[in-house]
C-alpha cells in the first residue's frame, strides 16, 4: 500500500478551479517530485495534503486514513510535516526556540533532544547560531531552520515547497545534499521545486502538472530523458 494516495482531488479558490482531478501515489521511502510552471497547482497540492486547503472533490489517504476534514494540526500529529515556500520562521525567536516549536506535539524530552542534535548534525551552521534570533539569519540559514523545524515533529512524510527558491547555487547544493541524506535515513518526501532538473535528479518518481492536472508521470530518470519534459522544464537536453 502507498503511504500517501491522492485520488481525483479538486481544489477551488473561490471561482478558480486550482486542482482538477489530481491523482498521485507516494510509496514509503520515496522522493516524489511535482514538476510544472508557476500556477500549475504544485503548491496547492501540498497545501491540500497538509490540511491548509479543503478539497472540493476527491480523497486524500495517509497510511490508509482519510484526511478529509482533518485540521492541519491533526495532520501533523498523524505524521506529515510541511516546509512551506518562503522560509517562514518565527523571526523574533531564537533558532533553538524555533526547533522546539517544531516538536510542540511531542512530550518525549530525550527524543526531542536527540532530534535537535540530529538537526545540528545535518546543519552545523544552525548549531553555531542556536541562540541567535531567526530573523537575523541569511536566507539559506532560514531555509535550513525551516527544514530542521519540520524534522523535529519526527514526521513519516515531509512536504517541501521550493526549498531552493532564491538561494545561491552553493546553498542549493547544500539543501539537496540534506534532502538526499534524510531520504537515506528513511524519510519519505514530496518535493515541489522550480529547479526541475535538480529535483528529478534526487527523486524516484515525478508528476508533471499543467493548469491543475497531472499531464505526465514516470520514473524520475525517464522524465529527465523525456524530450518533451526537457524542452518545457529543463531548458533543452542536458
Amino acid at each position: 500500500m502507498s503511504l500517501l494516495d491522492l485520488e481525483n482531488v479538486h481544489v477551488h479558490y473561490g471561482a478558480i478551479h486550482a486542482l482538477k482531478g489530481v491523482t498521485i501515489a507516494v510509496d514509503p521511502g520515496q522522493i516524489v517530485t511535482l514538476v510544472g510552471a508557476n500556477g500549475a497547482g504544485k503548491s496547492t497540492t501540498l497545501r491540500a495534503i497538509s490540511g491548509l486547503l479543503k478539497c472540493s472533490q476527491g480523497s486524500i489517504h495517509f497510511q490508509g486514513k482519510a484526511l478529509a476534514g482533518c485540521p492541519a494540526h491533526e495532520i501533523v500529529r498523524l505524521g506529515i510535516s510541511h516546509v512551506p515556500e518562503g522560509r517562514i520562521v518565527f523571526a523574533n525567536l531564537s533558532v533553538e526556540d524555533n526547533l522546539e516549536l517544531g516538536a510542540y506535539l511531542r512530550r518525549d524530552r530525550a527524543g526531542i533532544a536527540a532530534d535537535r542534535k540530529r538537526v545540528y548534525t545535518l546543519f552545523p551552521r544552525l548549531e553555531e547560531r542556536r541562540r541567535q534570533a531567526s530573523g537575523t539569519l541569511s536566507g539559506g540559514e532560514q531555509q535550513m531552520l525551516a527544514i530542521g523545524r519540520a524534522l523535529m515533529a519526527r514526521p513519516k512524510l515531509l512536504l517541501m515547497d521550493e526549498p531552493s527558491l532564491g538561494l545561491a547555487p552553493l546553498l542549493v547544493r547544500e539543501i539537496f545534499r540534506v534532502i538526499r541524506e534524510i531520504r537515506e535515513q528513511g524519510m519519505t518526501i514530496v518535493l515541489v521545486e522550480q529547479n526541475a532538473r535538480m529535483a528529478l535528479s534526487v527523486a524516484d518518481r515525478g508528476y508533471v502538472l499543467e493548469t491543475g492536472a497531472v499531464r505526465l508521470t514516470d520514473r524520475a530518470d525517464a522524465l529527465l530523458r523525456n524530450p518533451e519534459v526537457q524542452a518545457a522544464y529543463l531548458g533543452g537536453a542536458a
